[in-house]
């Protein structure tokens, strides 16, 4: 039996939370306040009214005049997801933070039936109101699969609780249309179309030979998956490091009139990218910087052609690295190699081919197109200071925030160039209270 708990209009239900001038009133949260801001959440009085999640600021206000917008605030919603999450793990001993605000929770051998988890789920429901903040909302759904609790909890929001079982299951799916199953997109949907298939039980009862030869492996996990058969593993807390850790921006056309700021923001997204790796107690093989260029016939204000060109360049360390300094360098060399003072329009940057730290101490001497730098023996003396220096910086913006030390060259960056931002997908940062 599994749980998929999912937070309701997550990061605007926060905001309100935070600030109770803005409960009731439609709100989007944005990642830039300006007329080409994408709205990255809306609440629930908001969606009510026609605003969607993707529109543009312009196009949200067109769309509702009355709302109110405020910029997103990655560690205010941390903290709460962090305290949201510390119930959750009072149900269970197995959770997966699936989001920022979902999380699945294996209840096997927890709880006699259905009944009981759901009377556990509403309890705790009631908690994050009491103990988090009351304006917070959640869905839950309750199934003999990770699927179909997902699915569960997408049928009543806000804050409904849903179980689906063998009584109930196939009247759900009779209502529901293909593209309302999680993972089923439109072109997937355009194919099972073909073969006469228009709703989630039409998929159900399809042959399963049928689906296998339209779709392969898919068309058996998607026959599976609507029998309540389980074919989603759980990807529990720490069970897996990740892959790679990066981020990247979207430069204003202003950024490029100051000299010296596109290696400024640049440093930036490599420190943050660094220091979640640290976070992780990794250190990277790799690194990956991507940066795109704009039309230089673009008139300002235009954005038909916001990516006219760019170019990508990677470095490979000959042992792994994870100091601010070489990575900065690292960064610094590939943007020379790349960028000639065109108008920059996005930066990315990525460190690949993560590896657990070791113990021992190496030099990350470059490879492949920078082989050959010559280090000093400063430089060899003093590689264990850069790691302790790299930890010490950490540490220090843990504290005091993430501008309270930065490079020479990063002073008077703006706040709102290469701002920390999170995705719906990202849980890192997050600090469990757990018992």
């Amino acid at each position: 039996m599994l749980a998929h708990v999912d937070m309701n209009s997550y990061f605007a239900s926060v905001e309100q939370q935070a600030n109770p001038h803005l409960r009731g009133r439609p709100l989007g949260v944005c990642a830039y306040l300006h007329n080409n801001g994408c709205v990255i959440a809306a609440s629930v009085e908001a969606k009510k009214l026609g605003v969607k999640v993707g529109m543009t600021l312009r196009e949200a206000r067109e769309q509702c005049p009355e709302m109110a917008f405020v910029q997103n605030d990655p560690p205010k919603y941390r903290a709460v997801t962090s305290r949201v999450f510390a119930i959750l793990h009072e149900l269970t001993d197995k959770v997966e933070h699936y989001s920022i605000d979902e999380a699945f929770l294996d209840l096997t051998g927890w709880y006699r039936d259905a009944a009981e988890a759901a009377w556990a789920l509403g309890r705790a429901k009631l908690r994050i109101q009491s103990e988090v903040g009351e304006w917070l909302r959640c869905s839950v759904g309750i199934a003999s699969s990770k699927f179909l609790a997902k699915l569960a909890s997408d049928l009543q929001k806000p804050n409904g609780l849903v179980i689906l079982d063998d009584t109930n299951l196939d009247e759900w799916l009779a209502k529901l249309e293909l593209e309302d199953a999680w993972g089923i997109g439109k072109r997937i949907r355009r194919r099972l179309n073909r073969l006469g298939i228009f709703t989630l039980l039409d998929l159900k009862r399809h042959p399963v030979g049928n689906l296998m030869r339209a779709l392969g492996k898919a068309g058996w996990q998607w026959h599976e998956r609507l029998h309540g058969r389980d074919v989603d593993r759980m990807e529990l807390v720490g069970a897996r490091p990740p892959k790679s850790v990066g981020h990247s921006f979207c430069v204003p056309r202003r950024a490029n009139d100051r000299p010296g700021e596109i290696l400024a923001i640049l440093l930036r997204l490599t420190e943050r990218a660094g220091r979640r790796m640290r976070s992780y107690g990794l250190l990277t093989r790799a690194m990956d910087v991507q940066i795109g260029f704009r039309d230089p016939d673009e008139a300002p204000g235009m954005h038909t052609s916001w990516f006219h060109g760019g170019d990508g360049r990677s470095i490979a360390f000959a042992d792994p690295a994870d100091d601010v300094f070489t990575l900065a360098d690292a960064a610094t060399r590939l943007l020379a190699s790349m960028w000639q003072g065109e108008s920059v329009s996005f930066l990315a940057v990525t460190l690949t081919d993560l590896v657990p730290w070791s113990g021992q101490q190496v030099l990350p001497l470059l490879k492949g197109e920078l082989e050959g730098v010559a280090y000093s023996k400063h430089f060899l003396a003093n590689q264990t200071r850069r790691r302790e220096t790299s930890r010490a910086v950490d540490k220090i913006r843990d504290r005091y925030g993430d501008e309270s030390i930065v490079f020479a060259s990063m002073l008077g960056l703006s706040t709102d160039y290469a701002p920390d931002r999170i995705g719906f997908r990202k849980t890192e940062g997050l600090d469990l209270l757990i018992n």
